[in-house]
């Protein structure tokens, strides 16, 4: 999958363009080259520059963004030590799929959890761990090879050197987060079509049985 740009779709080459004329902001530091033991000692990253002064909301409190902002489902990638930017907005990019994907597998797993409830009873709950487990699993895979639509809101990165040595040169690396949103129609699309997957993937008759019930449960039309 090709990592998209800002606010854009996939393979737009915008991002790639504002993140090679963004402006960053640098800190005032000696020649790293020159210190044969920086301050703060070896081993320990020093701030070189950032990609803005004020550290977004969005990374740190991450509900409270998606709480002021209802109308899309908001994930957070991050990365770090990455050598170079596009390595880091890449690697941040496809973690926040791999967030999508787990929380598409963690809803799954609490429906599975209320319909087995429901058809089987209470005292099921310990010995569905596992098959709720093998559910979330199930659906989470079928995520990943189903997500579309994801679109970057915004990005922060900052760039830090270390030297590890006296005697080795420093090395420069950065710390990347990427913002996404989809959708929530196509969230719940992902959702129902993920779970339509796993039931048809499915083996065991009983959770084939219950991945379909929880389908007609929880949408009232049919999954696509």
């Amino acid at each position: 999958m090709e990592y998209p740009g800002k606010s854009g779709p996939v393979g737009s080459r915008r991002l790639g363009a504002k993140v090679v004329l963004l402006l960053s902001v640098p800190l005032v530091f000696s020649s790293c080259s020159s210190l044969s033991t920086p301050p703060g000692g070896l081993g320990v990253p020093h701030l070189e520059s950032r990609s803005s002064e004020k550290r977004p909301l969005w990374i740190d409190s991450p509900g409270l963004w998606q709480s002021r902002h209802p109308d899309r489902e908001y994930f957070v990638g991050s990365t770090s030590k990455e050598p170079d930017q596009e390595s880091g907005r890449t690697d941040a990019y496809e973690n926040a799929m791999r967030s999508i994907a787990e929380r598409i597998g963690e809803r799954a797993r609490s429906l599975y959890r209320e319909e087995s409830l429901r058809t089987m009873g209470v005292g099921h709950g310990g010995m569905e761990m596992s098959v709720r487990r093998h559910v979330a699993s199930l659906v989470m895979t079928q995520a990943q090879a189903r997500i579309s639509g994801a679109r970057v809101e915004d990005y922060y990165w900052r760039k830090y050197w270390e030297k590890d040595r006296p005697e080795a040169a420093p090395y420069s690396f950065y710390k990347y987060h990427v913002l996404v949103s989809i959708r929530k129609d196509l969230y719940e699309r992902l959702l129902r079509q993920s779970i339509a997957g796993a039931r048809d993937s499915e083996r065991d008759p009983r959770t084939k049985a219950l991945l379909d019930r929880m389908l007609r449960d929880e949408f009232s039309h049919p999954s696509d």
